[in-house]
């Protein structure tokens, strides 16, 4: 009988537990806005009442304190919540480029203080993943040549640039991360 109350004592637990950690893993903190346009800012706060697709890993980047849920996809309300994966390129930990693209007067407008050497991570429900910055630059807005397939695992950021213009930007500002380590980490 005692054997049988340990053992449902442990079940439980780590039910508990994985449910604890797939909470946080949906609630990323409040996103610092002050450096937002404030037409961003209330984009931001629309996108709050709409019910949005579910948050596929969330992307850090420390040294510029960012922060963000990452969405399967590039729609307006995701990218107005969060940043998304740019369509044809690679998921989360299924190799190749992952592609991320984000607002440039909203979440990625940090990204101007990014260096390379910098750190970048993704992570998902069951896995962490590493990245450091390699390179930074500033293509044409019709140069994709960073948006093709890769055979190592890389991490693209994509944004519009210059990050304060008014209109249609006409290039974009993209940070490339190699891969340095990966873990699986428990949902």
């Amino acid at each position: 009988m005692l054997f049988l109350l340990v053992y449902a004592g442990v079940r439980v637990d780590g039910a508990m537990g994985r449910s604890a950690g797939i909470r946080q893993f949906d609630r990323t903190a409040a996103p610092d806005r002050k450096n937002w346009s404030s037409s961003r800012r209330l984009a931001y706060q629309t996108s709050l009442s709409a019910s949005a697709g579910p948050v596929i890993a969330v992307l850090r980047v420390p040294s510029v304190d960012l922060e963000v849920p990452l969405y399967a996809d590039t729609s307006e309300l995701h990218l107005n919540r969060g940043v998304g994966l740019i369509e044809h390129m690679a998921a989360p930990g299924h190799g190749g480029n992952l592609g991320i693209a984000g607002h440039r007067d909203g979440y990625f407008r940090g990204l101007a203080g990014v260096r390379a050497g910098d750190g970048i991570e993704v992570r998902t429900r069951t896995a962490r993943y590493s990245y450091r910055v390699a390179f930074i630059a500033v293509v044409a807005a019709r140069d994709a040549r960073l948006l093709r397939p890769t055979e190592t695992m890389v991490v693209t950021l994509v944004t519009c640039f210059p990050f304060y213009f008014v209109g249609h930007a006409p290039q974009r500002f993209v940070v490339r991360g190699v891969l340095i380590s990966s873990e699986t980490t428990r949902p």
